[in-house]
């Protein structure tokens, strides 16, 4: 049993509570990461042509393309993306930021508790890992305004299209179109935040959880 006062009030969790309590943002962060890979993974595909000529897309292919067909290939893809790209990343952000939210809204209110509530019940060192993840999980808001510029140029895009305003080719032979270039900035930006903050969060509350549960 493990007990905590907090607004007058004394909060009492039994063994399996206060376990789930611990694991909740080891959870939440794995959650995350996975999140954040994937996004990663779809927005990228958007950058660059399909790889048809691989081991793995010949296996399901007829033919193998010719250099010249696929120099016309990237051409008609490039030709397309500033309309097709914001509306699919119109339509990925509107859920996605949901589930961005959500998870890391429980990550920092159940490390919160374990710190600030339970935190007595934790070794000194242990606890110092629910911090730093902590701190990680929070540092990922302060990318918001990095990337926020490419989100609403994007969005702004889709907008602008569904009024009528026709898209403007901006391309130079392999050169990205404009929305590319915003999905491209973002995908930049969001690399940057996974492989630091995200990892770094998710490292320590794994070390965090590992010590609280084999006390």
């Amino acid at each position: 049993m493990a007990t905590a006062t907090a607004l007058g009030l004394t909060l009492t969790l039994t063994p399996p509570l206060l376990t789930t309590l611990r694991l909740t943002p080891l959870l939440t962060t794995t959650a995350s990461l996975t999140h954040a890979y994937m996004e990663r993974l779809t927005t990228t595909s958007f950058l660059s042509p399909p790889p048809t000529t691989t081991t793995i897309s010949q296996l399901s292919a007829t033919t193998t393309p010719s250099p010249a067909q696929r120099t016309a290939y990237a051409s008609l893809i490039a030709s397309t993306a500033d309309v097709a790209v914001p509306a699919w990343f119109t339509n990925f952000f509107n859920t996605g930021v949901w589930s961005v939210v959500g998870l890391n809204t429980l990550t920092g209110l159940s490390a919160a508790a374990n710190i600030l509530l339970f935190g007595h019940a934790l070794d000194a060192r242990v606890r110092k890992w629910y911090v730093v993840g902590w701190a990680a999980a929070a540092a990922h808001m302060l990318f918001i305004p990095l990337v926020q510029g490419s989100v609403e140029g994007i969005i702004g895009m889709a907008v602008r299209q569904e009024v009528g305003e026709a898209p403007k080719e901006e391309t130079e032979g392999g050169k990205l179109t404009k929305a590319q270039k915003y999905l491209r900035d973002w995908a930049n930006v969001h690399t940057i935040r996974m492989v630091t903050v995200d990892v770094a969060a998710w490292v320590a509350f794994g070390v965090g959880v590992v010590g609280a549960l084999t006390k």
